[in-house]
């Protein structure tokens, strides 16, 4: 496996991450932080790529905050 394929498989793992709670925010400071950039520019992801899949990590993880917020107001008031 080479350097490229493992920096894919890190993009990919952390992906799959958000769906588990226990590995969420991990997750999220991956995306967050200097790792995801990183990790992108072995794999060989262009800055439109880079920006245009964290946009999507960012909405998935606004729409699950939002949701849970949602829950949450219903259940305390």
């Amino acid at each position: 496996m080479g350097v490229k394929n493992l920096a894919e498989a890190i993009i990919l793992q952390s992906i799959e991450d958000l769906w588990d709670e226990t590995q969420k925010e991990n997750s999220i400071k991956f995306f967050d932080g200097e790792g995801f950039y990183i990790c992108a520019k072995v794999a060989g992801m262009g800055l439109f790529e880079q920006l245009r899949l964290y946009n999507m990590i960012k909405r998935i993880t606004k729409r699950d905050r939002e949701k849970t917020k949602k829950f949450l107001t219903l259940t305390t008031a």
